[in-house]
């Protein structure tokens, strides 16, 4: 008879193994089994072994085959990116977005909602419905919905399991986000984030700096924030709420800021900055509206432009100062405001820092767009992956 502590270290070595197997397969995908068994060190018959289990549980699929130069030609294998899907949610002040993608990122869909309450109750019970109804659209997947990653504006202590501090929704201040969502939604993974944190998170993984191993990311909806990440790790800071810049100072004595402060940084350059210099409000005049304007040459919301990315280069400034970047990511809407916004920012630059400061910086608006934060909730989810599968693979 087995003694009850073999058994147990059998499994753990069985969950060791699976782990690197999918790790390996996520990170070289496609590939072969016998390139897995290479890079892991594992023999062919556990990676075999493994890779048959996947496949049975519809995780992983077989690809055709490889070129080789002698004997016959190994079968790829790959991630089945259908098995399950992602959702990320970035939540603003006036609404959430929410982004629906594949098990590798891939976007199937985004949808926006609108906040009628900054009750946080109310958006707990929101999206809960909103899940529910995902997960039984999506339940003919094997993994349903892998993770929900939310992403707030404001910061979020996991040893309080509250949230600490919002300066643009102070009714959240010190509500337990993640426990009332988990009563409500108890069989999906939830995992809370910062929007610069986040966002930095997003930009890295599916982005344009994927290779890049030092990265500021701001990001602004009606607040301003930065993400610091660093040779793979984001910088948080003794409690996590590093990143504050939006509220630094750039204007002694200047306009009253939500955070009880005067001269804050987002409040000259955010988009509640741009907003005030158009003398409108979302209501009045879409961003989408701006963002048209801007491409058409509306010289009224140029100037607004200019004089945004102005109080841009003033902040970043400071930023470069601090934490000598490679490269600034301007993600969130503000990215959405292109060329016109980072030429204007360049230009405070090259009054401010001198030129030997600058050579190797370089300053782009995301891609992802106003989808950026939300994709940095997916890339939380995604980060997960591996433990999600193993847990589900290893069932009997």
């Amino acid at each position: 008879m087995q003694a009850k502590g073999q058994i147990g270290n059998l499994d753990l070595v069985k969950k060791i193994n699976m782990e690197h197997i999918i790790n390996t397969i996520l990170k070289y995908r496609p590939i072969s089994r016998a390139k897995i068994a290479s890079i892991t060190g594992l023999n062919k018959m556990t990676v075999s072994s493994c890779v048959d289990l996947l496949l049975q549980k519809g995780i992983v699929v077989e690809l055709g085959t490889t070129g080789t130069s002698r004997g016959r030609p190994p079968t790829l294998v790959d991630i089945n990116e259908l098995a399950g899907i992602c959702v990320g949610v970035d939540i603003e002040i006036n609404q959430f977005t929410l982004l629906i993608t594949d098990l590798l990122g891939k976007k199937l869909e985004s949808m926006i909602f609108p906040v009628n309450n900054k009750n946080p109750a109310y958006f707990v019970n929101t999206i809960s419905g909103i899940l529910a109804d995902l997960k039984k659209t999506h339940s003919h997947r094997q993994l349903g919905i892998v993770g929900v990653g939310i992403v707030i504006q404001g910061y979020y202590n996991i040893r309080t399991d509250a949230v600490d501090y919002s300066a643009n929704l102070q009714e959240w201040i010190d509500f337990p986000l993640l426990s009332e969502l988990t009563k409500q939604i108890p069989d999906i993974p939830i995992y809370i984030n910062p929007a610069p944190y986040a966002g930095a998170l997003g930009e890295v993984h599916f982005g344009r700096s994927k290779s890049v191993d030092h990265l500021v990311y701001v990001t602004s909806s009606w607040g301003l924030s930065v993400g610091v990440y660093n040779n793979g790790e984001l910088f948080t800071g003794t409690t996590g709420t590093a990143g504050r810049l939006g509220h630094s100072t750039i204007h002694m004595n200047g306009k009253k800021c939500s955070c009880g402060s005067r001269g804050c940084w987002e409040m000259y350059a955010s988009i509640k900055a741009l907003y005030d210099l158009l003398e409108s409000t979302p209501q009045q005049l879409s961003f989408t509206e701006i963002v048209d304007s801007l491409h058409a040459g509306d010289s009224k919301v140029t100037s607004a432009v200019h004089e945004l990315g102005h109080y841009q280069g003033i902040g970043l400034a400071n930023v470069i100062n601090a934490y000598n970047p490679r490269v600034i990511c301007i993600g969130g809407l503000l990215a959405l405001l292109g060329p016109k916004l980072i030429n204007s920012i360049w230009n405070t630059l090259n009054e401010m820092i001198p030129e030997r400061f600058l050579r190797n910086v370089e300053i782009y608006c995301s891609d992802l767009g106003e989808l950026g934060v939300a994709h940095g909730g997916v890339s939380m989810v995604i980060g997960q992956l591996s433990n999600t599968i193993i847990h589900y693979s290893l069932l009997e």
